[in-house]
């Protein structure tokens, strides 16, 4: 979402590319990038050929006062050695001008693999980086009506205080899980014919998601 927030507010003001999963080997990395600016790479016979070739869209690109944003969501399951690589993108440059900007969104694992000894250099050339906060309790009610309204729904809140808020503990107030453990307790509340979202439904959905803090961690955590 906010990937495509970006890219929206990007559209007039920047020729972007967009690398939604980068789970990609170093030469498919550069082959992506450059498809995605408009290089024919069937005409490459090899990565310095899409490489050379890459360089020379970003120089006519930089020639037309055009600034150039790579996009890269999911960044943290980049493997190593294509992280590494999308370093030898950034020094991508002229004497005057950087050709490529890079953007990396990704989840709290990209802390994790930035800080490896291997892509210190990498590490280096990161000028700006924010850290979202988690959701709190409010902001996941706040959150869940808006995905509501989004899809149409405009009556009262389906989800109860104290369904809210072990959401918000067993989600860590992570959006994608509020997603999850949402859809899954609407789906127990209607399974059982029940129109407000209670705590026992969250409680179900919590047992029914891995990757969900369990009643027991919950306790620990607070």
């Amino acid at each position: 979402m906010l990937c495509r927030l970006l890219l929206n507010e990007l559209e007039h003001e920047a020729y972007t590319a967009y690398i939604p999963n980068p789970h990609l080997t170093p030469e498919t990395l550069y082959e992506a990038v450059a498809e995605e600016l408009g290089v024919d790479v069937a005409r490459c016979g090899n990565t310095h050929q899409v490489l050379k070739a890459l360089n020379e869209r970003l120089i006519a690109l930089a020639m037309e006062q055009r600034q150039v944003v790579l996009v890269i969501d999911e960044a943290q399951a980049m493997p190593e050695q294509t992280i590494e690589a999308l370093r030898l993108l950034t020094n991508l440059e002229t004497e005057s001008v950087r050709l490529l900007q890079v953007v990396l969104f990704g989840q709290p694992e990209l802390d994790l693999l930035l800080n490896r000894d291997s892509l210190r250099q990498l590490r280096q050339r990161i000028t700006f980086a924010h850290r979202l906060a988690p959701l709190d309790r409010a902001s996941v009610a706040q959150y869940l009506r808006h995905r509501l309204a989004q899809a149409g729904y405009n009556g009262g809140d389906l989800f109860a205080p104290a369904a809210l808020r072990v959401m918000t503990r067993s989600s860590g107030g992570i959006p994608r899980l509020v997603n999850i453990l949402a859809h899954k307790s609407l789906l127990a509340a209607w399974g059982r014919g029940e129109r407000l979202v209670k705590r026992n439904h969250v409680l179900m959905a919590i047992r029914d998601t891995e990757s969900a803090r369990k009643p027991g961690v919950i306790a620990r955590w607070l």
